[in-house]
């Protein structure tokens, strides 16, 4: 069967050397340490990296974050001899205060970009983009969306912080009921017009939205806000299926609930230690009981997982644990290069799913 091979990856602060004028990235200069034989040693286990999310096929459709901007992706591609894909490249950049930013790149062999969005929530500053990029199947015809994002971190406290994060969240939901709802007066046409397959039609809607979202998929931002369940059932079932026309102001209130993939193997291991990140506690004194930590994830609306066209191949969904990115119990390698040889590559594991169409 036809297929795109998804991944997803935080490249862990993939800065180049430069000093950024109105950044805070002075860590990542050569007075700090960050030359570029480091900067390349870098780039080198990375591209190592890339090429082992999926061995012996390619990546169709790559998404990152942690990366200064998007001419950094161009050069890490070269390095990996993926020259088969082609970045998404976003001419608004970044705002983060850290500068780093979210990219993507795609094969355009099988897809082409209809268009992209870069989205801001204005907290007390301006958060990490949103990136939107709708994408069309060269083969079909089919559309679908990403929607990748890295969510403001819990380095402050986990608690402290949430409330930014749950920001992002009904941000992130506002996006999704944009391609899977229509707007009130065109309900209202349809209604009158008897059209329920045009209501039906963008009910399935297919969005993929994924990043570092620095929560867990039990927390508040995910499952109250996001509105991404561990209940299939919820998302595809018949409770869910829109069969008859409501009130104008019911269908508006109408929720959109998300599968999240992730929570699929969140008991993959026998000893529990499954996830994208470890970390035993924060610089607040927070010490966590469950030091690995599900902060990547993947979640799907139900169109990826009913009716036609392309769907996401839930039992292919995975964390890369690979031994040469992962301990043996699981632990990311993040990359160290404060000493004679610098090495490692991520303090996140990436993760991969394939779209079957």
């Amino acid at each position: 069967m036809a297929h795109i091979n998804f991944a997803w990856w935080n490249l862990q602060n993939f800065f180049d050397t430069d000093d950024d004028p109105i950044s805070n990235d002075f860590s990542f200069t050569p007075a700090a340490g960050w030359t570029e034989s480091v900067f390349n040693k870098k780039k080198e286990n990375l591209a190592e990296g890339l090429n082992l999310i999926w061995p012996n096929e390619q990546i169709d459709l790559l998404t990152v974050c942690e990366i200064e901007k998007d001419t950094l992706l161009q050069e890490l591609l070269e390095e990996a001899g993926m020259n088969h894909l082609s970045v998404v490249f976003d001419a608004s950049g970044t705002s983060d205060l850290r500068g780093i930013d979210v990219a993507m790149a795609y094969n355009p062999s099988k897809l082409t970009v209809v268009s992209r969005a870069s989205h801001l929530v204005h907290l007390r500053y301006r958060t990490r983009d949103i990136f939107e990029v709708i994408f069309r199947i060269n083969d079909t015809g089919e559309e679908f969306v990403v929607i990748a994002s890295h969510w403001p971190s819990r380095s402050r406290g986990q608690y402290h912080s949430e409330p930014l994060r749950i920001a992002v969240a009904e941000h992130i939901s506002f996006l999704v009921e944009a391609h899977t709802k229509v707007d009130s007066a065109t309900y209202e046409s349809l209604q009158a017009n008897d059209d329920l397959a045009a209501i039906q039609s963008k009910w399935e809607g297919k969005v993929l939205v994924v990043g570092d979202f620095n929560d867990e998929p039990f927390d508040r931002s995910i499952v109250q806000h996001l509105k991404a369940s561990r209940d299939l059932d919820k998302v595809t079932g018949a409770t869910n299926d829109f069969d008859k026309f409501v009130h104008t102001s019911k269908y508006r209130a109408r929720e959109i609930f998300l599968y999240n993939l992730s929570t699929s193997i969140m008991n993959k291991s026998s000893s529990g230690n499954t996830g994208t990140y470890f970390l035993s506690g924060l610089f607040d004194g927070t010490v966590f009981a469950n030091r690995y930590q599900m902060l990547d994830q993947l979640v799907v609306t139900r169109g990826f997982l009913s009716g036609n066209g392309v769907k996401a191949k839930i039992d292919t969904f995975d964390i890369v644990d690979n031994p040469i990115l992962a301990t043996s119990s699981g632990r990311p390698r993040p990359f160290k290069y404060k000493s004679s040889s610098p090495k490692g590559y991520s303090d996140h594991l990436p993760l991969k799913l394939k779209l079957n169409y």
